[in-house]
């Protein structure tokens, strides 16, 4: 007989609604039963069956821990299988695919983690983020600094060095010819120049971690003179807008802050370190907008540092994908290709030598190559949805639910000064010229 009619407990069935997958039934029938009689025996440690039910009905909100008893081995007994419980659990409600605890990260909000060994354990779902791929990490995590704790939200550039927001990342030395040429030759953006010299790898923008393209770091070239900074600096680092499919939403932010986040929140007081795309209102709004900006949850943080280099790390628990032409440049990739961040980890995005290098053989080149230099201030992300040629219905990032475009003051500055001390080209346009 179908199990469906075999649930005695309410609650159990009631928990089993929100199971994932299809597979294994039974077993995950009595993984939720046996948790229900522990949670109800329970006599000291944080959360109820009430608390585990809200943290599954709002996946996107910040729950609270729900433990259980740590055993003798720290594993559990389901049926005829044995495994840690926040790995059953993570199994039962998030991931069924889920193999081993290899693959699961506590946030930093979780206080008894499987990591913990503690007396309780935390099985709350919402409190572990899956790795994409624990064998081949490509982007640095966002809880681990150079091997230290972290928080999720401080960040790491993707290129494997020991970023700390606020300090300079190590040079980049790289040869890049002319951004307008048809090919680029430059090192991986996941190594620097001497200290780091291993193979790297990335994402395609497709959702499966299976697509990778992997790539060598070449020899290091030399450094080139840069040009000087702007006399005058930017009160405000960057203007950010907000898109729902190709219409903007709200108003610019204009942020002066280093340190801003990008959330899918509601508070309405949005201010220059945070910005609430949840309380944005859009009487033309759809249910596929409504549904993707309610899965934004914490969203992204954007780290400027002194030296004009640009980090984003995604704190929500679904992928963001990004299109940075300087990024594409370094990776030898075309201009419009969109990467894809996983959940929990982060990638710079702009990084202002290789800008100064492109900007230097623009400027040696001519005025156009200059004004073309301007797409580079620009970088898009979309939430939750990927967009390009794997996308049949979504080929454009105007065919995204929900966005961002943030443009780059400072790296706008640098074209202004280049173009204010050029000579301008001989043939000027009329009301006669094409």
């Amino acid at each position: 007989m179908n199990t469906l009619f075999t649930w005695s407990n309410p609650q159990v069935k009631k928990l089993l609604g929100w199971r994932t997958g299809s597979e294994e039934e039974k077993w995950a029938e009595k993984a939720v039963e046996s948790l229900v009689k522990k949670l109800k025996k329970k006599k000291s440690g944080p959360g109820t069956i009430e608390d585990l039910e809200m943290a599954l009905a709002n996946p996107t909100s910040l729950s609270k821990c729900v433990t259980i008893p740590k055993s003798l081995d720290g594993r559990l007994q389901v049926s005829h299988k044995k495994g840690l419980p926040h790995v059953i659990y993570c199994k039962v409600w998030r991931w069924p695919d889920l193999q081993s605890h290899q693959e699961l990260r506590s946030i930093p909000e979780c206080a008894f983690p499987y990591e913990m060994k503690a007396d309780h354990i935390c099985i709350n779902p919402y409190h572990y983020q899956k790795i994409e791929n624990p064998h081949k990490p490509f982007f640095q995590s966002a809880t681990t600094i150079g091997g230290q704790a972290a928080s999720p939200y401080s960040d790491a550039c993707a290129s494997g060095s020991k970023y700390i927001p606020g300090q300079s990342s190590p040079p980049l030395p790289m040869q890049i010819p002319s951004p307008m040429g048809s090919s680029y030759s430059t090192a991986s953006p996941f190594s620097s120049a001497s200290s780091y010299q291993s193979p790297c790898s990335i994402l395609s923008e497709d959702e499966s971690p299976d697509r990778m393209v992997v790539s060598e770091s070449p020899a290091a070239y030399p450094m080139i003179e840069l040009p000087p900074a702007p006399t005058h600096l930017p009160v405000y680092w960057t203007t950010i807008n907000y898109y729902e499919l190709n219409t903007r939403i709200g108003e610019a932010f204009k942020i002066a802050n280093r340190s801003v986040v990008v959330d899918g929140f509601t508070d309405p007081t949005n201010s220059d370190s945070r910005i609430c795309l949840g309380q944005i209102t859009n009487v033309n709004r759809n249910s596929t907008c409504e549904n993707t900006r309610k899965a934004i949850g914490r969203g992204l943080k954007l780290d400027y540092t002194p030296e004009s280099d640009l980090h984003v790390t995604n704190q929500s628990g679904n992928s963001l994908f990004v299109q940075s032409i300087l990024v594409n440049i370094k990776l030898n990739k075309s201009h419009g290709t969109v990467m894809r961040i996983p959940t929990g980890h982060s990638l710079c995005i702009f990084e202002h030598q290789i800008f100064f290098q492109l900007l230097q053989q623009a400027r040696q080149r001519s005025q156009a190559a200059l004004y073309d230099m301007q797409r580079m201030a620009f970088i898009r992300i979309s939430f939750v949805k990927g967009w390009g040629p794997d996308y049949p219905t979504r080929q454009d990032i105007t065919c995204t639910p929900c966005w961002i475009e943030i443009q780059l003051h400072q790296a706008l500055a640098w074209i202004d000064q280049s173009l204010r001390i050029e000579t301008p080209p001989e043939k000027n346009c009329n009301s006669d010229t094409i």
